[in-house]
This record gives structure tokens, C-alpha cells and sequence, in this order.
């Protein structure tokens, strides 16, 4: 039984659950946003602005950033004083930009403002709370998780946002130039399309020679995948754009020449379809030794040949666990296409950082807002793509994954993985394996 004194410490349910720590909660989470900022961008603006700051400001403008972040910090400390620490920090920072019209530009001052008034705002709703941190840490508790993620982002973004709008880009160019560096996403698409279907069959060919017990086709796929992992990309290009047709000239053949002289396109499939087939040709030969011997044994009582195993009873089984890894290839594919635009090509068949290299050659002091473009759409894609990615992954582990409803509106869920080798009676062995929970929609 506890004691008077151990009674009295317990905090009362009217204390923990005080609706107004969730204003608190924001408000210093906004405090500390105002102050991060500053602290994130004073190096950047000092070092790229053509202005002459003198030092005394640029360290003010530091010290309004560390009182920010003390404010914010401070609210998570059991003292109902620390309040007036981060109401005076904001307010304070706010204040000083104002009087001195930013340390650059007054958008700023005005940037600070903001945050000042929002801050205020959620400080002022939630000072009750002030000093109560079991209030504060159950108010953060409530917070969904991946609402959390969410406004991480957010403030991610807005950062980022800042930052280009304190960066004055050439809006008007930009507005100029997208479509045409857009129109390079067909062609960045095409390369690792082709790509990946070359190095998809390379990568089984490897992956089966990697497994055979024939010497020649076991040293042929070792050569393949020794050299072109321990070789740079771009110099497996340019070796296929600049190198092989000189071979021709050697031999003194016009035909042979002819047949090596290959486009920047052709060029880029098979260099990066060479380079990707070598890598994946580990994931192929991973994802076959996955399905338990049991199941080649099972196959071969049934009277099945080699290829009638393989197609039939190891490959489909293998290809779950395949396919994550061989989706982030292709991702990766796409972004590496980019190395393709130095071995040149044609202004219509330009891929996206051709473009964008192009866009800016006629104007050097758009380098900036051609490159983002640029890097924008890239990231545009590979979201999408990795979007898609996550839905096929998730269908075919379908049969492999067992999903209890439980209490609570939580989903259990378990996932059976093959093991490496047989059971007793020769059979595959199988794990359980446990995965986290899921919310089940209402």
C-alpha cells in the first residue's frame, strides 16, 4: 500500500491531462523552429551576400538564434518561469530584426515576425500548462506519429521555401525553361526502362552461372560481375561510346566500325544495363538461394528438369524476395542516367540534366535555377516510382504475410520467411517472424 507521501507525489489525472499543453507543446515547437532557422541560415547568408555586414550584427543575429532555441528548450523544464524565458526569446528576436530591417533584407524581419505572432499566440493558450512537463511529454504522447513525420516535413519545406525566396531566383526563367527540361523525363524513363530489362536478364544469367557446378559458365559470370563493379560507370560509357569503335579502325574494317559506332542512347542501355546486370546478379543469386532445398528436392521426386524446377518452383518464390532490392536498382538507375549526357547527344533526345545544362549555358547567373529544376523532377520521379514500388511489394508478400485484427483497432501482423535449409522429414523450414503493429481504419 503506498504511503501518505508517496500519495501525495503522484501527479492528479486533472494535472496530466491539461487540454492546454498541447498549445504549449506547439508553441515551443515553434520557438524552436524560429530559432533553428536563424541559426541554419546565419552562415548562409553571411558567406553568399554581396553586402558588407558588419561583425557586431552578425553576431547578434547568432545570439537571437541561441535565445530562440533556449526559449524553446526551456519550456520542457518543470518551472513555471521557464514561460516567460521563450515568450521573451521570441518576442526578443522579432523585435531586434525588426529594429535593424533584417540582417540582409527586411523579408527577414518580417519571417520573424511571423513567427512571433504564432508563437505568442500558442504560448498565451497553453501558459497554464507552463512547468507541468508530465502535461507536455502525455500531450506529446497523443500526437500520432506519423503526424509528427508529417510537420517534420513541413517545416522542411518551409525552411527550403525561405531559403529560395531569400535566394531571388529568376522566376520568369524558371517559368521559361521548365517545360523544356521536362520534356527530358521521356527520355530518362526510356534509358532506365531498356536498361533495367538488359540488366534484369544479365543479372539471371549471372546469378545462374554464379550457381552452377560448370566451371566456364561459373568463371564467366565471376569476370562479368568482377569488372563491372570494380570499374567507375562513366568510364564503362565513354569505353562503349568513345572506345569500341576504334577497334574497327584497328582492324581496318569499314563494317565492324559501323556495327561499334553506336548512338548515345544505344550506349547508355548497355553501359548502364552491363553496370546494374553486375550488381543485381548478387540480388538474383540471394533471392534463388532463399527458397529452402526442400523445394528443389520436391521438384526433382516429381520428375521436373533443371529448367522446369527453376521456372515452375524456385523463381516464382524467389522473385519476392527479388524484387524490393531490384526496385531500388531501378530507382537508382534513373538518377544515374544523368552520366549519360556526357557522352553528348542531340538537343531533341536530351535527357532532364542535359536539358538543364543546356537551359544555363546561354546565361551562367541561372545555373542555380536550372539545376533545381533539374533536381526537382528527379526527385518528382523517383517518388512516384518508389510510390509504386512500395504497392508491388506489399502484393506479393500477400501470401506471406498473416494479418491478425487485434484489440485496440490494432493490426497484427506476421510475415513467414523461408530459412536455408530443409526441416526434418526434408521439407523447407520456415520463420516467424513478428512485424510492428498497424492502425486498422474505422
Amino acid at each position: 500500500m503506498a504511503t501518505g507521501g508517496e500519495r501525495s507525489r503522484r501527479p492528479s489525472p486533472e494535472r496530466l491531462e491539461q487540454p492546454q499543453a498541447k498549445y504549449l507543446l506547439f508553441g515551443s515547437w515553434v520557438v524552436l523552429l524560429q530559432g533553428a532557422l536563424i541559426m541554419l541560415f546565419l552562415p548562409i547568408l553571411v558567406f553568399t551576400t554581396k553586402q558588407d555586414i558588419p561583425p557586431a550584427d552578425i553576431a547578434m543575429f547568432g545570439l537571437m538564434g541561441v535565445l530562440a532555441l533556449a526559449g524553446g528548450g526551456a519550456l520542457y523544464v518543470a518551472k513555471r518561469w521557464t514561460w516567460w524565458i521563450a515568450l521573451t526569446a521570441t518576442v526578443t528576436c522579432s523585435a531586434y530584426l525588426l529594429s535593424v530591417e533584417g540582417l540582409t533584407k527586411p523579408r527577414e524581419a518580417y519571417v520573424a515576425t511571423a513567427f512571433a505572432v504564432v508563437a505568442v499566440g500558442l504560448l498565451l493558450l497553453g501558459k497554464p500548462a507552463a512547468g507541468n512537463t508530465e502535461a507536455l511529454a502525455l500531450a506529446s504522447a497523443k500526437v500520432p506519429f506519423r503526424l509528427k513525420v508529417t510537420a517534420t516535413w513541413v517545416a522542411i519545406f518551409f525552411i527550403l521555401a525561405i531559403f529560395l525566396v531569400l535566394s531571388d531566383l529568376d522566376r520568369e526563367f524558371i517559368r521559361e525553361n521548365f517545360r523544356y527540361i521536362a520534356g527530358g523525363l521521356k527520355y530518362t524513363i526510356l534509358l532506365a526502362f531498356f536498361a533495367i530489362i538488359l540488366a534484369t536478364f544479365l543479372a539471371l544469367l549471372g546469378a545462374l552461372g554464379r550457381l552452377s557446378h560448370n566451371a566456364v559458365a561459373y568463371g564467366v559470370s565471376g569476370f562479368y560481375t568482377s569488372f563491372f563493379r570494380g570499374t567507375p560507370l562513366i568510364v564503362q560509357l565513354f569505353l562503349i561510346y568513345l572506345a569500341l569503335p576504334q577497334i574497327g579502325f584497328n582492324v581496318h574494317r569499314a563494317s565492324l566500325v559501323n556495327i561499334l559506332t553506336l548512338t548515345t542512347f544505344v550506349a547508355g542501355v548497355i553501359g548502364l544495363g552491363l553496370n546494374y546486370g553486375a550488381y543485381m546478379t548478387e540480388i538474383f543469386r540471394a533471392g534463388i538461394q532463399s527458397v529452402g532445398h526442400g523445394q528443389a528436392e520436391a521438384a526433382d521426386a516429381l520428375g521436373m528438369t533443371y529448367g522446369q524446377r527453376m521456372r515452375r518452383v524456385v523463381l516464382p518464390q524467389a522473385i519476392r524476395v527479388i524484387i524490393p532490392p531490384t526496385g531500388n536498382e531501378f530507382i537508382a538507375m534513373m538518377k544515374d542516367t544523368a552520366l549519360v549526357a556526357f557522352l553528348g547527344a542531340t538537343v531533341a533526345n536530351a535527357e532532364v540534366f542535359l536539358r538543364a545544362t543546356l537551359a544555363f549555358s546561354g546565361s551562367v547567373s541561372n545555373r542555380l535555377e536550372s539545376l533545381l529544376v533539374a533536381a526537382a523532377l528527379y526527385w518528382l520521379l523517383t517518388s512516384v516510382f518508389t510510390f509504386f514500388q512500395s504497392r508491388l511489394e506489399r502484393h506479393i508478400s500477400k501470401g506471406y504475410v498473416r494479418t491478425e485484427v487485434g484489440g485496440g483497432g490494432t493490426r497484427r501482423r506476421t510475415l513467414w520467411l523461408p530459412a536455408g535449409g530443409g526441416g526434418p522429414s526434408g521439407g523447407a523450414q520456415q520463420i516467424e517472424l513478428e512485424l510492428p503493429d498497424e492502425e486498422v481504419a474505422p
